[in-house]
């Protein structure tokens, strides 16, 4: 199926956007009325709604007023050799937000902002990230999730990223009390972390507001990888693996992580509650993944 459009099609100072479809169809915003003279700032958030079969590459997206691309019930697209530039300070200001859209890649860009560099929550499907230098920001992230019912992220590949003074690395979060969900089959690969204060981060009491609820989240998280993860920690703990009470994370691997800390509290620790999983390899920090559920603290 042929590309419906690029829909909210906007600029940024000298943005040029390519969207291809089957027909090999090329859209210019220039000539859609996009004028870019360097001073006047007439941007709003760029969305791709229920777009199939499409590239964006080369655009260099700077300080948009809110979230810079949002991806929303797509499939088979391609975000490759895109910049995306904002303030460390500037809230809600995610690179690439993708929700309910399948097939996603996003290849050799970099990244920052004061929000989360690429964001993946309920509806993402057989997502692809590779190549991607993120910093500042909140990291990679997968979620929040456990908001509506029966929000689901699965089939996410992370590999051969950089991230850089980020607040978070591989981050996978959800709400503190939420509805049933499902967060499965997760790769994170090759990946350099460069004075990240939280470079492995699953958070399942997530609230990001004053009043939370003590309940424990219900969204499952299984089958998640972080292999030969490396670099430096800005904090002590390198590694978190904070999950639900009420849902253990199932199956959490952990292959040749090598995070350093140099402050002056000691060496890398990690932490885990309710994980369950194995590590090989290197483990720097040392793993406090447990097999058996009543080994979890």
């Amino acid at each position: 199926m042929a590309s419906k459009s690029c829909l909210e099609i906007a600029f940024i100072f000298g943005l040029v956007l390519v969207c291809t479809n089957a027909e090999g169809k090329v859209f210019n915003v220039l000539s859609y009325g996009a004028k870019a003279d360097g001073v006047t700032d007439n941007s709003k958030t760029l969305g791709f709604n229920f777009v199939n079969n499409t590239v964006v590459r080369d655009i260099h997206s700077i300080n948009s007023k809110n979230i810079h691309f949002k991806v929303f019930a797509c499939e088979d697209m391609t975000f490759s050799h895109v910049n995306i530039t904002a303030p460390r300070d500037s809230p809600n200001t995610d690179g690439i937000h993708i929700s309910h859209s399948t097939n996603i890649h996003v290849l050799d860009s970099y990244i920052g902002t004061g929000d989360d560099c690429i964001a993946m929550i309920a509806g993402s499907n057989n997502i692809n990230i590779s190549g991607v230098t993120c910093g500042p920001g909140h990291g990679i992230s997968i979620g929040s999730l456990g908001n509506l019912p029966n929000e689901v992220v699965k089939d996410i590949h992370v590999k051969n990223c950089t991230l850089i003074a980020t607040q978070n690395g591989l981050r996978i979060k959800t709400w503190a009390s939420s509805n049933v969900g499902n967060i499965t089959n997760i790769t994170f690969e090759d990946i350099i972390m460069e004075k990240v204060r939280n470079p492995i981060f699953i958070d399942q009491h997530y609230c990001p507001i004053h009043h939370c609820s003590k309940q424990p989240s219900s969204v499952q998280i299984k089958d998640v990888t972080f292999n030969n993860i490396r670099g430096s920690s800005s904090s002590q703990r390198a590694v978190i693996l904070d999950c639900s009470a009420l849902f253990s994370c199932e199956k959490i691997n952990l292959i040749d992580i090598n995070l350093a800390y140099h402050g002056r509290h000691g060496h890398a620790i990690a932490f885990c509650a309710h994980a369950k999983g194995k590590a090989t390899g290197k483990e720097l920090p040392p793993s406090c993944l447990k097999e058996s559920l009543n080994s979890s603290t």
